[in-house]
């Protein structure tokens, strides 16, 4: 490949890559049956074309649900199908129209449609529709716009790790025999009656060797990551969505807790990512309680791997766990959880790395604020 045209192809793969867009792509294809005598110039009527683009529109914008809406989400959708259908040609989504042909022998009237849908755009509408759930206008059970309401607090406080080295530990343990002959002679010659006729033969003996290999689980040494822009995406996201946000970092200036960079070591030694103590669960947890804050959501992230993806191209894989605890009560309540694994592609492990944390945080997010509404707020 020419040197001079791959940084211009790596910089739109970066910005095509999900941790960099807001616009998510769709496509799809329809097909309509044409009934007979309903053409006269050789074509489908502009009506039956029509009928073929919304259906193409309305599948594209199924498709779309399937591949980006977390199970919370779909079940708004559900709940608000006839509102976000209106909004998805003249808000949402834009839709242009490919390959239409008409097969006389068939008659069957085909086309593409590719769509561009604002990732942001739909989640301002899904937060009204959220507000509004339960009250419509006169004009035909569209949402109207509710009171504005006191916005709900929350804390929280994303860490990351990733390995920095390992050691693969195996013990092995066998038995070891051999093959042989010896006489019958020998083995009796503590037996007095023996006859001397048995005494001359040779009896061949055999015995299986047997070996056995135990492998113990690779150990681990992990580094702490940086999460500086990770933070900054999940504020963005909650804030987007109507939350009062409070960083835990920024929280424990005033209502003493195990800081960040205690709780970043911490999870750095680990082995077993969960295996936080009681009492470090409960500092955290007393720090936020002091503070008046009602929800706090505690973010993992470890980087899996980093894999070449082309010419100067890495990409990153991260697994993220989250979990949100209603801390409004004597006992905590886990309301919200999510798990799941993002990727990214960067230039090298860095800076795959870093948009990887980035993008999952960002994604992740918006799929917990989806739980958040059902189970977090009422």
């Amino acid at each position: 490949m020419n040197a001079y045209r791959w940084p211009a192809l790596l910089a739109c793969i970066l910005t095509s890559a999900p941790g960099h867009a807001q616009q998510i792509g769709v496509r799809e294809q329809v097909s309509v049956d044409v009934p007979a005598g309903l053409f006269g110039s050789g074509s489908p009527t502009p009506e039956l074309k029509q009928q073929a683009r919304k259906l193409a529109i309305d599948k594209a914008w199924r498709r779309y649900q399937a591949q980006n809406f977390s199970q919370a989400r779909a079940q708004q959708a559900i709940a608000h199908e006839a509102a976000l259908r209106g909004k998805v040609e003249t808000e949402l989504c834009s839709f242009s129209f490919y390959d239409e042909r008409f097969e006389k022998e068939t008659r069957k009237f085909s086309l593409e449609v590719r769509g561009s849908c604002d990732q942001r755009r739909v989640d301002a509408v899904f937060q009204q529709l959220s507000a509004a759930s339960g009250a419509t206008d006169a004009g035909g059970g569209v949402p109207a716009a509710a009171p504005r309401q006191r916005m709900p607090s929350v804390s929280f406080v994303f860490l990351a790790r990733r390995a920095a080295s390992a050691t693969d530990q195996r013990e092995n343990a066998s038995t070891v025999s051999t093959n042989g002959s010896e006489s019958v002679a020998d083995q009796q010659q503590s037996s007095r009656g023996t006859s001397s006729s048995v005494g001359s033969e040779q009896v061949s003996v055999t015995q299986r060797a047997r070996t056995s290999t135990t492998q113990f689980d690779t150990q681990y040494q992990y580094e702490v990551e940086a999460t500086d822009d990770a933070m900054t995406a999940v504020a963005s996201v909650l804030q987007t969505n109507r939350f009062r946000v409070s960083r835990y970092p920024d929280l424990v200036t005033t209502c003493s807790g195990p800081g960040l960079g205690e709780l970043s070591r911490r999870y750095a030694e680990m082995r077993v990512s969960t295996a936080w103590s009681p009492a470090e669960t409960k500092g955290m947890f007393d720090a936020v309680r002091q503070c008046e804050v009602p929800l706090f959501a505690f973010g993992l992230m470890e980087v899996l791997k980093a894999q070449q993806s082309g010419i100067g191209a890495t990409t990153v894989t991260v697994s993220l766990n989250v979990r949100v605890n209603d801390l409004s009560s004597k006992v905590p309540s886990e309301c919200a959880s999510i798990s799941s694994q993002f990727q990214a592609v960067g230039r090298d492990r860095l800076e795959a790395t870093k948009a990887a944390l980035k993008h999952a945080a960002d994604q992740g997010t918006r799929e917990l604020v989806d739980i958040m509404r059902q189970n977090c707020l009422n």
